[in-house]
């Protein structure tokens, strides 16, 4: 798909194709700011971690670990090798790095000098899995009015320590400090907030809590030789990394608490052999829409957070990594029915939450043994009719522009449509 400057119309989203001069500007800008991260060796872990604990101090390290750190050590390579970054690409994706690092070692401070963090109970967590532009994150706002529900806001997982707390959890000076930042990102990224809805006190995705997973390439890094070791860890190493994002989870409920824990990350599908391991409890909705829908959907998303590393959008090379993490993804959900009951999940698909999304959120709270609340219900109404008179964009994509078609996605999907109708009895598309 083309549109020439004289066609543009603010209304409607298309992927970039390549960094504009102005996003160029202001990403150099932000990094000339840390003049002591520019002086390391780009992409040197090494070198990052000691940056982090010579500003943080020193944190103790366990044998699990070993495991993120080599992690980090193939996603860093991984795109020190790729041709497709420039400079400003490879110093803005250790920046990425770093900060994940900063974050860490931060954790390991606090379970170091607050050991009851381990004891925190995670009750009847309830997570939502699907793939990107499922409508997950609609339904995640929605389920996050429960005044039961503990769903973590973007500002509290850009910046979880210390962790927070309940008197303050309204006014923590993180939520300023995070709404500049945010407005820098809008600054770079003008189209991204017309098509995925964020705001730093809004619910956000627990993918930013996770040290490892696909939320990577997601968040707009190419790394097919990290996400291959990714795909490659056995059950005992998804473990660990399941582990650590529990350990997380009770981190930011220390000392502000919920009835129950809600989640929702594309990620969780990739730990769905294991979760219960972690969270014998958890509750699991799986979200379904066509994938000639999703797919190009979710890659065009990517294309907009891809403009902070790459130069220019490889559109093609990007349809196939998101058709392949597509495959991943439901590959998993589907395995999941044999390590786990299949009375622990409900399935949901696109066109009935949006058609009713009342009736839906009635029906997952009913599956689950769970009441509606009267002041949850009352709630969700005004939140719909909110909904229901809010402007929107038109975000425009194909499966032609990222060099896929209906027909290859269908051969590749198949096993997965069969499993839905089989599940729900919908046909996500015509086959």
């Amino acid at each position: 798909m083309r549109r020439e400057p004289a066609d543009a119309d603010d209304s409607i989203v298309v992927a970039p194709r390549q960094r504009s001069p102005k996003a160029a500007q202001l990403l150099t800008r932000m990094l000339s700011q840390d003049r002591e991260f520019c002086a390391r060796r780009v992409l040197d872990v090494d070198q990052l971690l000691g940056l982090a604990q010579g500003r943080l101090g020193a944190a103790s390290f366990g044998a699990d670990d070993a495991l993120h750190v080599e992690g980090i050590r193939c996603l860093a390579g991984s795109i020190a090798r790729d041709p497709g970054y420039d400079d400003l690409g490879r110093y803005l994706a250790g920046y990425y790095i770093y900060g994940w690092i900063e974050r860490y070692i931060q954790l390991a401070q606090d379970l170091a000098e607050q050991p009851a963090i381990v004891d925190v109970p995670v009750a009847r967590p309830l997570f939502l899995i699907g793939f990107g532009r499922t409508g997950s994150t609609f339904l995640h706002h929605l389920l996050a009015l429960d005044s039961q529900a503990r769903a973590p806001r973007l500002w509290e997982l850009q910046e979880p320590s210390p962790p927070p707390r309940s008197e303050t959890y309204e006014s923590d000076p993180r939520i300023g400090r995070l709404r500049a930042q945010s407005e820098f990102r809008s600054a770079v990224l003008p189209d991204l907030h017309k098509i995925h809805e964020y705001d730093v006190e809004a619910p956000e995705e627990c993918q930013l809590m996770m040290w490892h997973g696909p939320q990577h390439m997601i968040l707009g890094l190419r790394s097919p030789d990290y996400w291959q070791w990714f795909r490659n860890l056995g059950p005992s190493q998804l473990d660990v990394l399941c582990a650590g994002y529990k350990r997380q989870v009770q981190h930011l409920q220390l000392f502000h608490r919920g009835g129950h824990w809600l989640s929702k990350s594309l990620a969780h599908a990739h730990f769905l052999p294991v979760l219960a391991n972690s969270f014998p409890n958890a509750r699991i909705v799986r979200l379904h829409r066509d994938p000639c829908q999703v797919i190009p959907a979710l890659a065009s998303l990517i294309a907009q957070l891809q403009i902070f590393f790459t130069p220019c959008i490889g559109a093609h090379d990007l349809g196939r990594r998101t058709l392949e993490l597509f495959e991943q993804s439901t590959e998993r959900m589907m395995r999941a029915d044999d390590a786990v009951s299949p009375m622990r999940f409900v399935d949901v698909v696109f066109d009935d939450l949006i058609h009713d999304p009342l009736a839906t959120i009635r029906r997952i709270y009913a599956t689950f043994g769970d009441d509606l609340a009267p002041e949850f219900e009352s709630r969700l109404l005004r939140r719909l009719e909110a909904e229901s008179s809010r402007s929107r964009f038109k975000h425009v994509y194909t499966l032609e522009q990222f060099g896929l078609s209906a027909a290859q996605v269908m051969a590749r999907s198949d096993g997965y449509l069969t499993w839905v109708e089989r599940r729900t009895g919908a046909k996500l598309c015509g086959r």
